[in-house]
């Protein structure tokens, strides 16, 4: 008698029902992976935003200004309150830097306690919104789905100490 080699239907079906029970206990643990990795990416780039505009009002001596604006190409802050989607770091009325925040379709929203979602440096690199040197403020970055600490808050801390934090709970 020859011995065939290679598996039987039954084997393979057995081997397929495995597969699929490790997926189906994987995928959600991987989708909260990429959502607390999107968070934490997008608080990054705030964060980086913030301590270049610091720098740079050191650097000049003069007052320096983060704030969301309306397009990609605006050179003005927008304004009144609203969801974060594009910023930009003035110097008077010149463009410094100006920035896109990845909402990844939709799935993270960008929000700030800031009035009129503006945040000036001063030559002494501490941050003011509405001429008052900030102590608590933030810039909140949240998921509608993932984790259950689907918040970073890039909080505004005493002397403009910048610090990211996670937070449980929904999306305000």
């Amino acid at each position: 008698m020859r011995s065939v080699k290679g598996f039987t239907l039954i084997e393979l079906m057995v081997a397929l029902a495995v597969l699929a029970i490790l997926v189906t206990i994987a995928v959600p643990s991987f989708r909260n992976s990429i959502v607390s990795s999107r968070l934490d990416s997008v608080a990054s780039d705030v964060v980086n935003a913030i301590s270049f505009a610091r720098s740079e009002s050191i650097k000049r001596n003069s007052t320096i200004q983060l704030c969301r604006v309306s397009s990609a190409t605006a050179t003005t802050c927008a304004g009144a309150a609203g969801e974060w989607q594009f910023w930009a770091i003035l110097s008077g009325s010149t463009v410094l830097r100006r920035g896109v925040i990845n909402t990844y379709g939709g799935d993270l929203e960008v929000t700030s306690d800031l009035n009129a979602d503006t945040v000036s440096f001063g030559g002494d690199g501490l941050a003011r919104s509405a001429g008052n040197i900030i102590s608590e403020s933030q810039v909140s970055i949240c998921a509608a789905s993932g984790p259950s600490d689907s918040t970073r808050e890039v909080d505004f801390g005493a002397a403009s100490r910048i610090s990211v934090n996670k937070v449980a709970g929904a999306c305000p």
